[in-house]
């Protein structure tokens, strides 16, 4: 990277999620780092989802609302229209800590050899509220077992790798991050930062709840035949899912809380217990 202030570009793909649209692009518009380029691709929304957009468009460097092929057309077509040396994406219903940016670009710029560093996670509800933190695990990032241990919209990777592995694999439809990261991470160095970055939420219209055995756990078997040449059988997932879970419940009592989005309501404290069983939600492998 040849600047130390490099651009960042952040995509967010969207289709009718005007219910939490607003949160997500102000969570990237507060970001602390001054120079970055956002990104809107929303798939021709019939909701309240381009009034939004609308209301913030003289800050974003582009955004379209029209019908696109899925998930992963809008996030191709997003950064196909992107400039900057660093790349990420924030799905429209999550959220990025206000220091997220700034923290990504020091360890990217300082350690020239990594090409994606990964930050913990805050998992929160519909309505916004601190459900748990969720720290990520900081081995098995260059193994199948990537998706127990990263935490997606806390990930920023290096431009160069993205054109280099091929972007992104349209013919997707759940496990589209699954697929970029397993190819960025076999490319370089991945490192995790140990700061929360991201605040995912969890609701009951979230792809991740709603496609995970349908689409999500056979699409997942067809990356890792591909990308790392064979296929993680039953026990092993859930061995590494365990690992992940474990470290979590105990690595949190230790995390750093993060700046904490304006825009949310401020966190409460929760018991350990609280945390536990939260920890073991019946799609929390599928986190990415």
């Amino acid at each position: 990277m040849t600047n130390s202030r490099p651009l960042v570009s952040i995509v967010t793909p969207s289709f009718n999620q005007g219910q939490y649209l607003e949160q997500a692009i102000v969570s990237v518009l507060d970001q602390t780092y001054p120079h970055i380029e956002y990104l809107v691709i929303d798939g021709g929304s019939t909701d309240q989802s381009v009034g939004i957009i609308k209301k913030y468009q003289l800050k974003l460097a582009y955004w379209h609302s029209r019908p696109d092929k899925g998930f992963g057309d809008a996030l191709a077509q997003g950064f196909q229209k992107s400039k900057g040396e660093v790349l990420a994406y924030l799905n429209s219903d999550d959220l990025l800590a206000p220091d997220a940016v700034a923290k990504a670009v020091e360890v990217l710029t300082r350690q020239i050899d990594v090409v994606m560093v990964y930050g913990n996670r805050a998992c929160i509800d519909e309505k916004g509220r601190l459900l748990y933190y969720k720290p990520s695990l900081p081995i098995l990032a260059r193994t199948p077992y990537i998706a127990t241990t990263i935490s997606q919209e806390s990930c920023f990777w290096r431009r160069e790798i993205y054109l280099g592995v091929g972007g992104i694999n349209t013919g997707l439809k759940f496990a589209i991050d699954y697929d970029l990261f397993s190819k960025i991470t076999r490319q370089g160095k991945v490192v995790h930062a140990g700061r929360v970055w991201g605040f995912f939420r969890k609701h009951r219209n979230s792809k991740t709840m709603t496609q995970l055995e349908t689409l999500g756990m056979p699409e997942g078997a067809i990356v890792q035949a591909a990308v790392w040449g064979r296929r993680v059988n039953h026990i092993q997932w859930l061995t590494a899912q365990f690992i992940a879970r474990f470290y979590a419940l105990v690595a949190v009592s230790f995390i750093k809380k993060p700046q904490w989005p304006a825009c949310l309501p401020r966190a409460k404290k929760q018991n350990v217990l609280r945390r536990f069983f939260k920890s073991f939600h019946r799609n929390g492998r599928s986190d990415l």
